[in-house]
């Protein structure tokens, strides 16, 4: 079991997201993953991917925990892909599992497990920094961002009323040719094909001023107000895409995903006070108001409006 641990550890920090070119943790000043918002506030840089949904599920909560029931009921819904018009039958049978996607975004998920995928990356990343003096930070905490927080990333630092997409531009101009900014449906290029519109990798776009990619398009975000997500995803035209748009859902979905955000501390954590931040966290959501249903985001198997 050690053996398997020591090697989990090292798979959790490589996916929580310190990659091979990065300074060891002691040495960096923002948590793994993320990009800086402001003091104590970061954001993924990306959309949790596949490969990294993987190393949570397969890779600890079967690997070191064993527990293959958890790890079965894990597994994303494959089945949210026959609603595809083509080419169903790959991401039926590869999307999840095949290599080709690894660096794509995890969709197929509950609301409920993307917060536990949150809550298993915070208390990974605490053993670590626990070992780990030096740190210009001792704890962290990883959860979904609230719709508040989300604009905040999604902004890249621009005035939203006049940059409702957080970039200055809607499309870009490399080696003399227009591409699109954001993996949206853009009416004046997809029209005449529809296999434009595919979801793409979580590290597609350009990134905002933030440095983050994807927050508009690709696929949607879950945020912390349950039933709620923002951002747009690769079928919805680019004008319900724009960073004051909400969009709901109901359940697992091909057009959404998620990204965490962290708050750093300079206390080290303990077990109870995670199990407090997650009472109070589902005691707020007791709280909330039914999610609404807001115009401009297909739900499984509908037709967008």
């Amino acid at each position: 079991m050690m053996r398997i641990f020591t090697a989990s550890i090292l798979l959790v920090i490589s996916f929580a997201f310190i990659r091979k070119e990065n300074l060891p943790l002691a040495k960096i000043s923002t948590p793994p993953g993320t990009v800086m918002l402001k003091e104590g506030l970061f954001i993924d840089r990306e959309e949790v991917s596949n490969s990294a949904w993987r190393e949570y599920n397969e890779g600890w909560i079967l690997g070191v925990d064993g527990d293959t029931e958890l790890y079965k009921k894990n597994l994303p819904d494959s089945g949210v892909w026959y609603s595809m018009r083509f080419d169903r039958e790959r991401y039926v049978n590869n999307y999840n599992g095949g290599a080709a996607f690894d660096n794509y975004p995890v969709v197929g998920i509950t609301y409920d497990q993307a917060v536990a995928f949150c809550e298993w990356r915070t208390e990974r990343v605490n053993e670590y920094l626990q070992k780990t003096p030096g740190a210009s930070f001792k704890s962290v905490t990883y959860r979904l961002p609230t719709e508040k927080e989300w604009e905040l990333a999604a902004s890249g630092k621009l005035d939203t009323a006049k940059y409702p997409y957080g970039m200055q531009d809607t499309m870009m101009r490399i080696k003399g040719q227009l591409h699109r900014t954001f993996n949206c449906y853009y009416n004046q290029l997809d029209s005449l094909n529809e296999y434009n519109n595919q979801v793409g990798p979580v590290d597609f776009s350009v990134p905002n001023a933030y440095g983050a990619y994807n927050m508009i398009g690709n696929v949607a975000e879950m945020v912390a107000e349950k039933g709620l997500a923002k951002g747009g995803h690769y079928e919805l035209p680019l004008d319900f895409c724009k960073i004051r748009e909400e969009m709901s859902y109901a359940g697992p979905n091909r057009f959404l995903g998620f990204r965490c955000i962290c708050e750093t501390s300079n206390v080290f954590s303990s077990k109870e006070k995670i199990k407090e931040m997650k009472k109070e966290q589902k005691d707020s959501f007791k709280k909330q108001k039914p999610s609404r249903k807001v115009k401009g985001f297909a739900q499984q198997g509908e037709t967008q409006e």
